[in-house]
C-alpha cells in the first residue's frame, strides 16, 4: 500500500524555492508535481504570475496550500474530479457546480471530516492537544456516526469518495444531516458564514443541508452547524394573575417594551406572552431560562395610576359638545377604566380619570371658559324631516317668550374652591366648602375661572330663522341653548306613525204615504135658474167648467159622469218605499290630524242690492246641505287609538221663500271623544229621523156624517223614518317603510283592475 499523505510529510525533507515571479501555471505543475497527482486547468484561464519569497524551506504540502491560496487570490479554485488524485483548476463563481458532493449522515461526522482533511491527515490525527482532544471530540460527538482513527470507521457515515492519501481540494461540497433543528433555520445562520463569492448554503428537505465553500472556511461553518444542531429546551406554560392591566393591555404592552428593548440592546426577549382565557391574566411561554425575566418584566408593567372622580360644569358651552372634545383630546385609547356621565340636569360632567388626565381636563375648560363672546353665540342649523320648520319656530320661539328655555339655560354662581374629588374606593380627598346645601357635592370649575351668571334678555339669548324651501331650522345663540334646543328637536321631531280611517256611511229610509178623496158635483135647472152643487177638493179635471176626469190616473180611480146633470170621481191610491244609501271612502292620516269628508249639496240663492234709482241681482252664495264627518286620531299607548269625531247630518226642508234668500235646513250633529283598540271598528251616529203627517179635507158638517160623511172628504197620510250610522275603522300604519300601505294600496289597485306597474311573472314553455 501506498504511505499517505502524512506520512509522505514525516518522511521527505522540505525542499526550498528560488524566490521572485512564478508563473501561476508553473506554479501548479510544481504543487502537482512534488504530490504526484494530476491537475488539469486551461492555460487561457489560469493566467498571471506571483511572488514567491520563503524564509525557509517548505514541505509539498505546504507548497500545495499556498498554490491554492494563489488561485483564490485569482478568483479560481481547485476542486477534485472523479478520481483520487485527480483535479481541476476552476473559477471560484463555477466552484459549487463542479465539486462532488460527500455527503454525511450527521452534521458532527462531516464537521471531523473537514477538520480531518483540512489538516491533511487521516481522520483522528493532528487535533490540537493530543490524545486528550481526540479522546474529547470523540465523547463530543458519541453517537453522532463521526469517524474515528481510520476512515470510514464511523457507523453510519458514508466515506468519501476519496482515500485518505489524496490532498484536499481548495472547494468542497459537502451534504449533512440535521438531527435536533430544521434545515430552513440552519439555512438561514450559515447563509451568513460562507465564502463571498463561490460559497452557497441550500436546504435539501427537511433536515438536510448542502455547504459547498472553500475547504478552510468550511470548516468553520460546519462547527457553527454543529453548535446550531443542539437540541430544543423544552418550553412551559404559566399563567400569571394581574391586578391593574388586563391580558390584551398587557400583551400589547410587552410586545411594545420588547421591541424598544431590541432596538437599544440588540437583543431579543426570550420567550412569549399572549393574553389568557381570563381577561386579567396573561399566559408565559418560555423556557426554564426566560420564565423568570417575563415573570419580573410583568410585575413591573402591572402597575397604574390612581383614580379620581371629579365634576366640572363648563360656564358657557353645551356639556355634551364639551364631552365629545374631551373624548378626543384627553381620553386614551387603551384605558378602560375611564368613566364619563353628562348630567343634562345640572349641566355638567362627572368623570373617573387619572390625575394628569384630570389636569389636561381642566385646562381645556379653563381654556373654553376664557373665550370671547363672540365665540360664544355659534350659529347652527337644525334639518326638520318630519314637521313644518315654521311649526318648530313656533314652537320654540312660544318657549324663549315664556322664559322656559332661558331660564333652564341659567346658571348659578360657581367657583373654583368647590371641589369634591373622590377615588375608586370611594375615599373622599377633600371636603365640601362651607356654605354648600347639606347632601349636595359642589362640582369644580376649571381652575383660574370665576363664577358668574349668564345675562338673560328675551331675544337676545337666541335667534331663530327658518328656510321653508330646506325646512331648516337657524339657530344663533347660547350653546347650551342651541344643546336644549337640539335635545327638544330630537323629541318633536320625530316621524309619526300614519292612521288608515275606513269610514263607512249608511242612509236607511222608509217612507208611506195614502190618498183617498170623493168629489161630487150636481147640476139642476129650476126655470131660468142654474143651480150647482159640488164637493171638490182638487181630484179631478174641468172641462166647460164640467168635472171629466182625475187629475192623475195612478191608483184607484173611479169617475161617472151624466153630463149636464151630475159627476162623481173617485180616487184612492197608497206609496211605500224602501231606500239604503252606502259610501265607504278610505282615508290615511297622520297622527293628531284632522281628516274631513264631505258629501253636501250646495244651493245658491241670490243677492239684491237697491238703490233709489236701480237695483242690482247678483251671486249671493250658496247654502250647504249634507253629510260631513270629521276626525282627528291620536295614537295611545299601548295598541289603542283615541278618535276624536263630529258628524253632521243636514238637508233642506223645501224650496227657498224667496230667490234672495236660502232655503231651510234641518241639521243633526253628533260629536265625542271615543278610545278603541287598534284595527277595531265603532259604530257612531245613529241618527234617527222619524216624520208622520195626516190631513183632512172635508166639507164642514157634511164631512162628520159617519159613513155619509167620507163622501164629502178627501183624506192623505204620510210617515217617513230615517236612519244614519256611521262605522269607522283605524288601523295603525307603524312600519317606517310604509309596507302595509303598499299592500293595501295593491289590494285596491287589482280591486279595480289597475295597472300598478309591477311586472307580471307568466309561465313559459323551456323547449
Amino acid at each position: 500500500m501506498a504511505p499517505s499523505i502524512g506520512q509522505a510529510a514525516q518522511t521527505q525533507p522540505n525542499q526550498t524555492l528560488p524566490a521572485g515571479q512564478v508563473e501561476l501555471a508553473r506554479l501548479v505543475d510544481l504543487a502537482a508535481g512534488r504530490l504526484g497527482v494530476n491537475v488539469e486547468y486551461d492555460a487561457s484561464v489560469v493566467r498571471g504570475s506571483a511572488t514567491m519569497r520563503f524564509e525557509s524551506a517548505v514541505s509539498d504540502l505546504e507548497l500545495w496550500y499556498v498554490t491554492n491560496r494563489v488561485l483564490v487570490s485569482r478568483g479560481l479554485t481547485t476542486v477534485r474530479l472523479s478520481g483520487d488524485r485527480s483535479y481541476s483548476v476552476v473559477r471560484l463563481a463555477d466552484a459549487a457546480g463542479f465539486a462532488p458532493l460527500e455527503t454525511f449522515d450527521d452534521v458532527r461526522a462531516a464537521m471531523a471530516s473537514a477538520h480531518a482533511a483540512a489538516a491533511f491527515l487521516p481522520v483522528g490525527e493532528g487535533l490540537e492537544g493530543g490524545g486528550d482532544a481526540k479522546e474529547r471530540h470523540a465523547k463530543d460527538n458519541e453517537g453522532a456516526g463521526v469517524l474515528l482513527d481510520r476512515p470510514g470507521a464511523a457507523a453510519g457515515v458514508q466515506s468519501p469518495p476519496h482515500s485518505a492519501s489524496s490532498p484536499e481540494p481548495g472547494f468542497r461540497s459537502i451534504g449533512f444531516g440535521l438531527r435536533h433543528r430544521p434545515a430552513r433555520e440552519v439555512v438561514e445562520t450559515l447563509t451568513r458564514l460562507v465564502s463571498k463569492p463561490g460559497g452557497s448554503v441550500q436546504a435539501a428537505g427537511e433536515s438536510m443541508v448542502v455547504v459547498s465553500d472553500l475547504s478552510p472556511r468550511l470548516a468553520q461553518v460546519l462547527e457553527m452547524a454543529v453548535r446550531l444542531d443542539l437540541p430544543a429546551a423544552s418550553a412551559r406554560v404559566e399563567e400569571v394573575a394581574l391586578s391593574n392591566l388586563s391580558g390584551v393591555q398587557m400583551t400589547a404592552l410587552i410586545m411594545q417594551v420588547a421591541a424598544k428593548r431590541e432596538l437599544a440592546t440588540g437583543r431579543k426577549t426570550g420567550g412569549e406572552v399572549i393574553a389568557a382565557a381570563d381577561p386579567r391574566a396573561v399566559l408565559l411561554i418560555g423556557t426554564e431560562e426566560h420564565l423568570p425575566s417575563l415573570r419580573e418584566l410583568v410585575s413591573e408593567l402591572d402597575s397604574r395610576e390612581r383614580l379620581e372622580t371629579v365634576g366640572y360644569t363648563p360656564l358657557h358651552f353645551a356639556p355634551r359638545d364639551i364631552a365629545s372634545l374631551i373624548e378626543q383630546t384627553v381620553r386614551q385609547p387603551t384605558d378602560d377604566r375611564w368613566r364619563m356621565i353628562i348630567d343634562e340636569i345640572t349641566g355638567s360632567l362627572v368623570i373617573t380619570t387619572t390625575p394628569a388626565s384630570h389636569e389636561q381636563i381642566a385646562t381645556l375648560i379653563t381654556r373654553l371658559d376664557a373665550a370671547p363672546s363672540a365665540a360664544r353665540r355659534p350659529v347652527r342649523t337644525f334639518v326638520i324631516r318630519n314637521r313644518s320648520v315654521l311649526e318648530m319656530r313656533s314652537i320654540l320661539e312660544h318657549l324663549l317668550a315664556s322664559g322656559i328655555l332661558e331660564a333652564a339655560a341659567t346658571e348659578s354662581e360657581r367657583t373654583s374652591a368647590g371641589v369634591r374629588e373622590v377615588r375608586d374606593d370611594g375615599v373622599t380627598l377633600a371636603p365640601p366648602p362651607l356654605g354648600s346645601e347639606e347632601g349636595v357635592s359642589p362640582t369644580r370649575a376649571a381652575p383660574g375661572s370665576s363664577g358668574r351668571a349668564m345675562q338673560q334678555g328675551a331675544g337676545s339669548a337666541v335667534m331663530l330663522s327658518a328656510d321653508e324651501h330646506t325646512n331648516t331650522l337657524i339657530a344663533a345663540g347660547e350653546p347650551r341653548l342651541l344643546a336644549q334646543i337640539e335635545s327638544l328637536l330630537r323629541t318633536l321631531d320625530v316621524r309619526q306613525s300614519q292612521v288608515m280611517l275606513d269610514v263607512l256611511l249608511v242612509t236607511l229610509t222608509e217612507s208611506q204615504s195614502r190618498d183617498l178623496g170623493v168629489e161630487l158635483e150636481q147640476l139642476a135647472m129650476s126655470g131660468q135658474t142654474s143651480i150647482r152643487l159640488s164637493s171638490l177638493f182638487g181630484l179631478g179635471t174641468r172641462t166647460g167648467g164640467q168635472l171629466d176626469g182625475p187629475v192623475s190616473a195612478t191608483g184607484l180611480t173611479g169617475v161617472v159622469l151624466n153630463p149636464g146633470d151630475f159627476s162623481i170621481v173617485l180616487r184612492a191610491i197608497e206609496s211605500i218605499s224602501d231606500g239604503r244609501s252606502l259610501s265607504m271612502p278610505t282615508l290615511l292620516v297622520g297622527n293628531n290630524q284632522v281628516a274631513r269628508l264631505d258629501s253636501v249639496v250646495q244651493q245658491p240663492f241670490a243677492s239684491v242690492n237697491a238703490s233709489n234709482t236701480v237695483s242690482t241681482t247678483s251671486f249671493g252664495g250658496t247654502q250647504d246641505a249634507g253629510t260631513t264627518v270629521t276626525i282627528v286620531p291620536q295614537i295611545a299607548e299601548g295598541d289603542h287609538l283615541l278618535l276624536e269625531y263630529s258628524v253632521s247630518l243636514s238637508a233642506f226642508l223645501g224650496p227657498a221663500s224667496s230667490p234672495t234668500l236660502p232655503p231651510a235646513r234641518q241639521q243633526n250633529r253628533v260629536s265625542s271623544v271615543a278610545t278603541i283598540p287598534d284595527g277595531y271598528t265603532v259604530v257612531v251616529g245613529g241618527i234617527e229621523i222619524e216624520d208622520e203627517s195626516q190631513s183632512v179635507t172635508q166639507v164642514p158638517l157634511l164631512g162628520r156624517i159617519p159613513v155619509v160623511g167620507e163622501a164629502f172628504k178627501s183624506r192623505s197620510r204620510a210617515s217617513s223614518h230615517s236612519k244614519f250610522y256611521v262605522f269607522i275603522r283605524a288601523s295603525v300604519m307603524r312600519e317606517h317603510d310604509l309596507e302595509s300601505l303598499k299592500h293595501l294600496s295593491d289590494r285596491q289597485a287589482e280591486a279595480v283592475d289597475l295597472e300598478t306597474g309591477w311586472p307580471v311573472v307568466e309561465p313559459r314553455v323551456i323547449r
